[in-house]
């Protein structure tokens, strides 16, 4: 079998959304069709952002003639075509590459008729959820949102994850309010990098610790690594980040530096399954959790499943988006705050085609 073609389809929806301390940006997904010989193909996609128009050129001009002619197989061998030519000459894209590999491992598992979690090593077939909040909320509209996930129609949650990063005084009140009105589930909570020194990063920390908070994640930018290390040190509860970073050299530093109690790789950011899987067993030596950090459309949700069904990840970050958001003909649901594993061959999901034409841009 061999790659004869790659294409790119950027679709983008009717809606904006804010993520913590982000600016509003607009719903978008960068879907990547990697086609072979055989008749088989794999999809892969790239998460919500403002770079979906330089990643589809980055593709269809760079990565595109380094994998037509290759066998999706010899994924290692891919890999290190497409880091050493893009990550230090091109400057490539790791949500790019990353694609790459998550549509070639679907056309594997399509090819050997198998999920890809069971070629990747199953480890398990079911995995606790939490509900991860797709906008910042104030105090009393948050704790309706919460309520929200603990309806069994809607996944029957027993943790959430909030996005704060509004100063010390704005999120003790949401992180209070939600915690008064729900003092039984586990909560997280997501600064998005949106302080700025170790000082007022460990003010939010104490204040997660005063209400029972499990991780404090991306309390200030991520690539401060020693600042991060400081945080750590005296945090008084755990420290999570890693999502946007690629590969395991990027991880080995992190790592090393001590920089979180929980790295969070994205399969469809920090280098696909194999990097992800390299990447977890290092932080298993060093006695890290790794929780991978998950969120946009169905496509991202499903390649990261199956990355946690096969190691040692004991939670998964679910997307608490409307179903037909997922934009997937079966969308993935949780179930008494448990999701289980997708059992159909490859990434085991298909797009819903009706969402597809109408929200394409052609």
């Amino acid at each position: 079998m061999i790659i004869t073609d790659v294409k790119t389809y950027l679709l983008e929806l009717d809606f904006k959304i804010k993520i913590g301390s982000m600016p509003k940006f607009k719903a978008t997904g960068l879907f990547t069709n990697i086609l072979t010989d055989e008749g088989l193909d794999g999809w892969s996609l790239s998460h919500w952002n403002l770079s979906n128009l330089a990643q589809k050129q980055f593709i269809e001009e760079a990565l595109k003639k380094l994998v037509v002619k290759k066998d999706p197989f010899m994924i290692e061998e891919i890999f290190h075509e497409l880091y050493q030519n893009t990550n230090r000459i091109m400057f490539g894209i790791p949500a790019s590459t990353s694609a790459i590999m998550v549509a070639c491992w679907d056309i594997i598992g399509k090819a050997t008729k198998q999920p890809i979690y069971k070629l990747l090593g199953g480890r398990k077939q079911k995995v606790k959820a939490y509900a991860s909040m797709p906008r910042g909320y104030g105090a009393k509209a948050a704790v309706g949102a919460v309520e929200s996930t603990l309806k069994p129609e809607l996944g029957g949650f027993k943790a959430v994850k909030l996005r704060i990063g509004n100063g010390p005084k704005k999120d003790e009140e949401l992180i209070k309010e939600v915690r008064d009105n729900f003092p039984d589930i586990e909560i997280m909570v997501d600064a998005n990098s949106a302080y700025q020194s170790v000082n007022e990063a460990l003010k939010i920390a104490n204040i997660c610790a005063k209400y029972d908070i499990a991780w404090l994640e991306e309390p200030i930018p991520t690539d401060n690594l020693n600042g991060l290390a400081k945080l750590r040190e005296k945090s008084p509860v755990e420290i999570a980040g890693g999502e946007n970073d690629m590969g395991i050299f990027r991880f080995e530093d992190i790592l090393s530096r001590g920089s979180f109690d929980i790295v969070q790789p994205d399969t469809t950011r920090s280098g696909g399954f194999l990097q992800m899987k390299k990447i977890d067993a290092m932080a298993e030596v060093k006695g890290v959790q790794c929780i991978p950090h998950i969120f946009g459309f169905g496509h991202i949700l499903a390649a990261n499943l199956h990355f946690i069904m096969s190691t040692r990840c004991d939670w998964c970050e679910f997307p608490f988006i409307p179903d037909e958001y997922q934009i997937l003909e079966d969308p993935i649901k949780a179930e008494k705050g448990f999701v289980k594993a997708l059992e159909k061959p490859g990434l085991g999901v298909e797009i819903n085609k009706e969402m597809f034409e109408e929200n394409v841009i052609k």
